[in-house]
C-alpha cells in the first residue's frame, strides 16, 4: 500500500512538471511540447487518481464552462456540410481546452503554482538574454526567420515574453529578497527590449499595453488606471521614438491598410481587411447558429472565390480574427459562450491569488491580439495559454486530501 501510495504522488508530481515542461517548450518546440503533452496525461492515469482530477476541475466555474463550450463545437460539427476528417480536425485544434480542463485539477496546491510561474520566468529570461547578442550581430538560428528569433515565429516569440513580462510584474508583490527584486526589474528590462526591439511583431505591441494596464489595474485597484495607463503610454512613447523596428512595421501596417482594395501586391495588412470583410458577409446570411463547426475554409473559399480572381479572392482557413472565425462556425451563440468562457477564466483569475491575475492578465494579451490572430487555436499560443489558465487559475479544495502530491 506505502508503494503504490508513494508511486502514485511520484506519477502526479511527475505530471505537474510535463505541464510546467510543455508550456516552457510550446513556442519555441512543438516537437517537445508534443512529446510532453503525449506524456503528461499518461503519468496522470497512472497516478490512480483520474477520478479525484477530474472531479476536481468539474467543481470549478471555469471547468463547466469549458464543457459547455466545448459541447456547442460537438453540436457544431453535426450541422457542419464539411466530412468527418474535416470536423475531427477543427475539434481536434480546440483539444488545448481539454488540457486546460485537466490542469485545474492538477495543479490545486499554490506550491505547483509557484513553480509554474518561477521555472517559466528563469527560462524565459535566459532566452530573452540569448536573443538580444543574436539580434545585435545579425545571427540567424532559425532557418527563415529572423535575427534574434530562436522560437517558433517572431509573433510567437513576442507573446512568449509578454507572458513572463506579466510574471515579473506580480512577481515584485512577492515577499522577494532585494536581490530578487532587483533580478525581477532586469528580466522586465530584457522582456521589454525583446518585444519592442528584437521579435518586431505588432501583436506584441498591441496587446501587451492593454495587459499591463490590467495588470497593473489588478494590483494597485482601478482608482490608479489613469496613473496606469499615463506610465505605458511614457513608455510607448519612448519606444516609438527608439526602436526602428516598432516604427519600421507600423509605418509599413499603415501603408499597407491605406492601398489594399487597390494595391496588386499582397500584404498581410491587406488580406486581413479582405478576410473580415467577406467573413462578415458571410456571419449576416447565418448569424445565430453559423455554418457549423470547421465549415469556415470551405465556406470562405467558396465566396472570395466568386468575388475576385487576384490575391484578394485566396482561400483561408483562418481569418487571424478569432472573434470571427468562432462566430462565422458556431454562431452567435457559440460566440456568446466563447465570451462567458473568456469571463468566467478572468473572473477565476482575480479570485485565485496570488498568481491567478497572472493568468488573467495574459489572457487579456491574448484576447487584444486575437484580434488579429487565432491565439485561441494556433498551437503555440493556444497551448501556452492553455497551461497558463490550467495552472494559475486552479482554485483549492477544501479538502486536503482530495489531491495527493503536495511537494
Amino acid at each position: 500500500m506505502f508503494a503504490y501510495s508513494t508511486f502514485a504522488e511520484s506519477s502526479l508530481a511527475i505530471s505537474r512538471y510535463l505541464a510546467i515542461f510543455a508550456a516552457i517548450a510550446a513556442p519555441i518546440s512543438t516537437g517537445a511540447a508534443g512529446i510532453a503533452c503525449a506524456a503528461l496525461p499518461i503519468f496522470w492515469l497512472l497516478s490512480g487518481q483520474a477520478l479525484q482530477t477530474l472531479a476536481a476541475s468539474w467543481r470549478q466555474p471555469l471547468g463547466k464552462m469549458i464543457v459547455l463550450f466545448l459541447g456547442w463545437l460537438i453540436i457544431g460539427a453535426l450541422y457542419a456540410d464539411t466530412d468527418w476528417p474535416s470536423k475531427l480536425q477543427t475539434l481536434s485544434s480546440w483539444k488545448k481546452l481539454l488540457y486546460l480542463f485537466l490542469l485545474l485539477g492538477l495543479f490545486q496546491l499554490k506550491t505547483w503554482q509557484k513553480r509554474f510561474v518561477y521555472g517559466y520566468v528563469i527560462v524565459m529570461a535566459v532566452g530573452a538574454t540569448i536573443a538580444i547578442p543574436l539580434w545585435a550581430f545579425d545571427l540567424e538560428v532559425r532557418s527563415g526567420r529572423e535575427a534574434g528569433i530562436f522560437m517558433t515565429n517572431h509573433a510567437t516569440q513576442s507573446m512568449a515574453f509578454v507572458a513572463a513580462l506579466l510574471c515579473c510584474i506580480f512577481l515584485l508583490h512577492e515577499p522577494l529578497t532585494k536581490r530578487q527584486k532587483y533580478a525581477a526589474w532586469v528580466g522586465i528590462g530584457l522582456f521589454l527590449f525583446n518585444i519592442f526591439f528584437v521579435s518586431a511583431a505588432r501583436s506584441g505591441y498591441f496587446a501587451l499595453p492593454i495587459a499591463a494596464v490590467f495588470a497593473v489595474g489588478t494590483l494597485y485597484g482601478y482608482r490608479k488606471l489613469p496613473h496606469a495607463i499615463g506610465l505605458v503610454a511614457v513608455v510607448l512613447v519612448l519606444v516609438g521614438l527608439t526602436s526602428t523596428a516598432l516604427q519600421q512595421r507600423i509605418k509599413l501596417a499603415m501603408d499597407e491598410q491605406a492601398s489594399y482594395e487597390t494595391s496588386t501586391d499582397y500584404s498581410s495588412t491587406g488580406v486581413r481587411r479582405v478576410f473580415y470583410k467577406n467573413t462578415l458577409e458571410l456571419i449576416k446570411e447565418r448569424p445565430w447558429f453559423g455554418y457549423g463547426t470547421s465549415s469556415f475554409k470551405t465556406t470562405y473559399s467558396a465566396h472570395a472565390a466568386a468575388k475576385a480572381q487576384d490575391w484578394h479572392g485566396i482561400s483561408t482557413g483562418d481569418p487571424h480574427n478569432q472573434y470571427l472565425f468562432v462566430w462565422l462556425e458556431n454562431g452567435l451563440v457559440g460566440l456568446l459562450l466563447f465570451f462567458a468562457y473568456i469571463y468566467v477564466a478572468l473572473r477565476q483569475g482575480l479570485n485565485n491569488k496570488p498568481y491567478g491575475p497572472i493568468a488573467a492578465s495574459f489572457l487579456v494579451a491574448i484576447c487584444a491580439s486575437s484580434l488579429f490572430n487565432s491565439h485561441f487555436k494556433t498551437y503555440a499560443e493556444g497551448y501556452l495559454l492553455a497551461f497558463f489558465l490550467g495552472a494559475l487559475l486552479s482554485q483549492p479544495h477544501s479538502d486536503p486530501t482530495t489531491i495527493r502530491a503536495d511537494a
